[in-house]
């Protein structure tokens, strides 16, 4: 560090010295459209009065891992120069606290660091899904998909979009869900995981499965009795006419029989068996 000289060519001689430690440090959180354990924080600072002008600045970040896997213990996280406030500094970790310093530089050299920041959390998109596992739903025509939920980003994961090979899609809010599928089609799925920041990167695929064929219940084509569906009544009401073979009902083929051969059987007892007999006083 140069010595500040004193006198009334002082203020010259400060434009030989390296800036005094940045102040003011604050940090926000860039989330949106950041990709999982990408995240970025926006840092502004100022330099105190009287000091040197400076150059550019680096921005130094040290975090604490959080959350899933996270032990709470603090690390030296990335570091990214610029030339005036605010600067953004990436490739921080999803869900992880952070705070951020500065140092300034010049021709003369580099200040100290400033103190730290307040903590931010970092959020981006959620993790890429592992691939969901796919089924067919046992006694339909639909598969059945199911798939565990990523790391969030730090962020709570309001949405599932899945795809289907065959070009079917949808969203959910759970972690399943049930396709209807065209039968003796083979498929697979992919399905990825969305939150405030954006959408996260679609899974690999899942296994394939294929619908099977359709089976109804019944076969309307062929029906209860396929072959002689009035059978009984084909043999029945033939007491008066024994020669007649069975093949020659009078119904469903005959319905009007009788009426078609009056009085073939000459007059007496047998016309009360004639339709056409106009009264019942036959004597035999």
């Amino acid at each position: 560090m140069a010595n500040k000289r004193v006198g009334k060519k002082s203020q010259a001689a400060n434009d030989f010295l390296e800036p005094k430690p940045p102040q003011s440090i604050g940090a926000t959180n860039v989330g949106v459209n950041r990709g999982f354990n990408d995240g970025a924080a926006s840092v502004t600072f100022s330099l105190p009065a009287g000091s040197p002008p400076a150059t550019s600045y680096t921005v130094i970040s040290t975090f604490v891992a959080i959350g899933s896997g996270g032990d709470g213990s603090t690390h030296v996280g990335p570091s990214t120069t610029g030339a005036s406030s605010p600067i953004v500094i990436g490739g921080l970790k999803s869900g992880a606290s952070y705070t951020f310093k500065v140092s300034a530089t010049n021709s003369s050299g580099t200040s100290a660091q400033s103190s730290a920041s307040s903590a931010v959390t970092i959020t981006t998109v959620p993790n890429k899904p592992a691939p969901p596992v796919a089924s067919v739903t046992s006694g339909s025509q639909n598969d059945t998909v199911t798939w565990t939920a990523p790391l969030n980003g730090g962020s709570l994961i309001t949405n599932y979009n899945w795809t289907s090979s065959d070009g079917k899609s949808g969203n959910t809010g759970s972690l399943s869900v049930s396709v209807a599928q065209e039968a003796t089609t083979a498929q697979t799925y992919a399905v990825r995981a969305d939150n405030a920041n954006g959408v996260s990167i679609r899974s690999d695929n899942s296994n394939s499965v294929t619908t099977p064929p359709f089976f109804p219940p019944f076969f309307p084509f062929f029906p209860y009795f396929p072959f002689f569906p009035f059978f009984p009544p084909f043999f029945p009401f033939f007491p008066f006419f024994p020669f007649f073979p069975p093949f020659f009902p009078y119904f469903p083929f005959f319905p009007f029989f009788p009426p078609f051969f009056p009085h073939f059987v000459g007059t007496g007892c047998y016309e009360r068996y004639c339709f056409r007999c106009p009264c019942a006083n036959c004597t035999c």
